[in-house]
């Protein structure tokens, strides 16, 4: 195992963009990058042994610093998905959010996605990145660290382990946006990708995919994913929770519940045999094929561009709009003590 360290780019005059490629004894690898600590790459082999990059992504770093390409590999903080009118309230005190998107605040403000973040250490088969937060950044309260260790294993596991520290009581929900394709093929979207997800419930959401605080099953609709079966097969039938010609966009909650690591989802490329377990300890996961992206986007990186339903992203994560709906399951961050969660991609074969 070792650690590949090279530029990738300029962020400014002063401030350069590294990728960090972690190789284990197989040929199999990750790599990262120091702008929103992201995933640029999951090379994994396929039924037959051979080795490809099974997420989206871009060769160019200026692509990356385009908002509107989806956040591609980036993990999201200070709170990941949606909070509605840009405001809640904690412990007494309003905060008011930056509202990235119409009326309301999306990932954060997206602050933490698109600088650059310090590598704090690396070693045989990890790497951790950190960034500060200073109080009041994008809205939110206190001094906020929060460090992401990312390690590949000898078994082809991505673990993601993030913790945050603060000088006082806050919020925090953490995620990472990576989008899979395990056909590795430019020409396929992941339609034809098997999905299973453990959630017999979704969060119910109005017509701006914000949260109405009540939850529904999924049983009997397009949102069902309680057994394994294609991506494509009811993405474009009609339902209240889902935007016409969008596709899924949705919020699941895992069965297992909260602070329990446990099984999330599995997803499968039948061509290629390439197969991704996820676990985490968090209660919710957003699926999201890529629906918004631009149907003629050129963009890309040899696996295919980034474009309309070609990624399936499996956001793990608090429910959206937690902060500011009590009945949601969440954990906050307490002043001066590590708040940590994590999420593992399991990779192998059929």
């Amino acid at each position: 195992m070792a650690v590949e360290k090279r530029v990738f780019g300029k962020y400014d005059e002063k401030t350069d963009v590294y990728l960090l490629k972690i190789t284990n004894s197989s040929g199999a690898s990750v790599t990262l990058q120091t702008l929103g600590a992201g995933i640029v790459s999951i090379c994994v082999p396929d039924k037959n042994g051979k080795l490809e990059d099974v997420v989206l992504g871009f060769d160019k770093l200026e692509d990356y610093l385009n908002p509107t390409c989806g956040y591609q590999g980036f993990v999201v903080g200070r709170w990941a998905n949606r909070i509605r009118d840009g405001k809640f309230t904690f412990e007494g005190r309003e905060y008011n959010t930056t509202k990235n998107q119409k009326s309301w605040t999306l990932h954060g403000g997206g602050t933490f996605s698109f600088t650059p973040w310090d590598i704090e250490e690396t070693g045989e088969d990890y790497v951790v990145f950190s960034r500060f937060s200073p109080d009041g950044e994008d809205g939110f309260g206190g001094n906020f660290t929060m460090k992401v260790k990312y390690t590949f294993t000898e078994d082809n596991t991505l673990r993601i382990d993030y913790s945050v520290f603060c000088d006082e009581n806050t919020v925090a929900n953490p995620t990472n946006h990576v989008y899979f394709n395990l056909s590795a093929n430019p020409e396929k979207t992941v339609e034809e990708h098997l999905l299973r997800i453990d959630a017999d419930k979704f969060t119910v959401s109005d017509d701006d995919q914000l949260m109405t605080g009540e939850l529904a099953s999924v049983k009997g609709t397009m949102l069902d994913f309680t057994y394994l079966h294609k991506i494509g097969e009811k993405i474009d039938e009609p339902f209240f929770a889902v935007i016409p010609g969008i596709g899924y966009d949705n919020n699941y909650c895992l069965n297992k519940g909260d602070n329990v690591f446990g099984f999330c989802a599995e997803l499968i490329d039948e061509e290629s045999g390439r197969k991704l377990e996820v676990y985490t300890d968090l209660p919710g996961v957003q699926l999201y094929t890529g629906g918004w992206m631009a149907k003629d986007n050129t963009a890309g990186k040899a696996n295919g561009a980034v474009k309309y339903r070609r990624g399936a992203a499996l956001e793990t994560q608090f429910y959206p709009d937690s902060v500011n709906i009590p009945d949601f399951p969440a954990r906050f961050v307490k002043a001066n003590e590590e708040f940590k969660t994590a999420t593992e991609f399991r990779f192998t074969t059929i």
